[in-house]
């Protein structure tokens, strides 16, 4: 085998996988998942746990920075963690019902903050 051959074939064995298999997938009908499929607003006819998030950030500086002005406003259990779409979120998952999360929401949105609430995503 020629050094020429051996970098060709190098080469496929890379290149094969990385292109074929998005590929296929996207050819059989799925899709990525996008940042609103992270999202999941909760109503009043949802059941199961429920968390209060005070927004997302791309990258964890600018989460923190949420995180402080949550945590300075008086949330101070609230959480910063990685969703699962990849994003920083700031969230507070005490919500024991749909009643309690809507008064917490009003309240977190009259200290100025963007707060929603939201199932909290399957284990």
């Amino acid at each position: 085998m020629t050094p020429r051959l051996a970098a060709i074939l190098a080469a496929a064995v890379v290149a094969v996988p990385l292109v074929g298999f998005p590929a296929i997938v996207l050819a059989d009908g799925a899709r990525f998942p996008s940042v609103e499929d992270c999202v999941r607003v909760a109503s009043t006819s949802d059941g199961g746990e429920l968390d209060l998030v005070f927004g997302r950030r791309d990258s964890s500086t600018t989460a923190e920075m949420l995180f402080e002005r949550v945590v300075g406003v008086g949330y101070v259990d609230a959480e910063l963690r990685r969703d699962s779409c990849g994003r920083w979120q700031v969230l507070y998952d005490g919500i024991e019902s749909y009643d309690q999360g809507l008064e917490s929401r009003a309240e977190a949105r009259g200290a100025g903050l963007e707060a929603e609430l939201e199932l909290e995503p399957p284990s």
